[in-house]
């Protein structure tokens, strides 16, 4: 039987701590220089663009430079990983004026976002171990209960991509799973992160 890869998640926390023991040495303690990629320096994000990149978690990507978000986290145990919520505000720092967006009549495609300021959703991004699965219809079956049905896509680098019939999007990367949940509210996450899937950077 094959051994493990070591999880990035344990490896990391590792890390850290021989960092955190290091500054507490006297003398002088020149900034340690970090063993893991830094994500966010290799993205190359369009004009109006702001880079967002967990170190931790293996993945960084581009969003509008107009959102301000508050960011928390929670481990996972079943799978094994952690969950980060993102509450996203619509903030631009030239406020104008703006039409609300009327609803789009059943069956009908949603129409263009049309922000304003102080428009509001939230978003989760799951990064959980991959584990022994070679491929998400794989690691589908043994996490996910009665997974909905998916269409394969491209998302960043990721090895294999699908997004499920309820919105959300899985990617299959070298060591990790990744679910990308989007939860429109005043502000339509779908119309801003669709089209930048090929931003995102995944290293683990």
């Amino acid at each position: 039987m094959p051994t493990p890869l070591p999880s990035p998640f344990k490896t990391l926390a590792a890390a850290a701590a021989l960092v955190v023991i290091a500054g507490c040495q006297p003398g002088p303690n020149p900034r340690p220089v970090p063993s893991v990629a830094q994500i966010g320096s290799n993205l190359k994000c369009p004009t109006g663009d702001d880079p967002l990149s967990d170190p931790q978690a293996g993945w960084g990507f581009c969003h509008p430079g107009e959102w301000k978000y508050i960011e928390k986290s929670q481990g996972s145990q079943s799978p094994p990983g952690l969950d980060l919520t993102f509450d996203i505000t619509y903030s631009p720092t030239v406020r104008q004026p703006c039409t609300a967006a009327t609803p789009p009549a059943p069956g009908s495609p949603r129409p263009p976002s049309s922000p304003c300021p102080g428009d509001f959703a939230f978003m989760i991004i799951s990064t959980y171990e991959r584990g022994s699965s070679t491929n998400l219809a794989g690691w589908e079956q043994a996490n996910l209960p009665g997974p909905p049905v998916g269409e394969s896509i491209a998302w960043g680098n990721s090895l294999e991509a699908v997004k499920l019939s309820d919105g959300r999007r899985i990617a299959l990367t070298p060591h990790h799973i990744v679910i990308l949940e989007l939860h429109n509210g005043l502000l339509d996450l779908e119309s801003a992160m669709a089209p930048r899937l090929d931003t995102w950077k995944f290293v683990y």
